[in-house]
């Protein structure tokens, strides 16, 4: 009976998350990506066709930002962490990465469950430098606190999820040179 009463009530509420709804507000991808990638140690970095130098601007800022972050936290992370770099911010809120409506302002995001950093380039490559070693700082940080496996990350983030202030206020004070 027990089981039962705990079963009916993880339905409704299922049924509950389900009703959300955004009206007249649709996620629109105006054109076909061509994209490509590049591997280092620690990364896999997507990228569209023609921004090979963005690409290797990434890898190189990643790798040496990756060396501070992992030492400050000392913690080393075991698989490498998928970047998708968008050539544009029009192109970048157009991200099917997730379902949500980018927000304004948004200047690059860390996924919580599968880990990978999403990031446009606005053409400023001291901004980009200072984005991705912002959202590096997210992924090592979630890594050492919630695991590689998506189990372990369910479970932990139901006990302990680290206050907005103390995971930005640590990525913002790691990428400032």
């Amino acid at each position: 009976m027990k089981r039962i009463t705990i079963l009916l009530l993880l339905m409704i509420t299922g049924l509950a998350w389900g009703q959300e709804e955004y009206f007249g507000q649709n996620k629109v991808q105006y054109k076909n990506l061509d994209w490509y990638y590049i591997q280092t140690r620690n990364f896999n970095i997507y990228f569209n066709h023609g921004q090979d130098s963005i690409a290797n601007f990434a890898a190189k800022t990643l790798e040496d930002a990756y060396r501070i972050v992992s030492e400050q936290l000392d913690h080393k992370i075991t698989q490498r962490i998928p970047v998708i770099i968008y050539s544009s911010p029009n192109d970048f809120q157009q991200t099917n990465v997730i379902s949500d409506i980018m927000p304004e302002g948004v200047g690059g995001f860390t996924e919580v469950f599968k880990n990978r950093m999403v990031i446009p380039f606005t053409g400023s490559y001291e901004d980009f430098r200072h984005v991705l070693h912002h959202e590096l700082t997210h992924a090592v940080m979630f890594n050492l606190l919630y695991g590689n496996d998506i189990s372990s990350l369910l479970a932990r983030q139901a006990i302990f999820s680290p206050p907005l202030w103390l995971a930005e206020g640590f990525a913002e004070y790691s990428s400032r040179k």
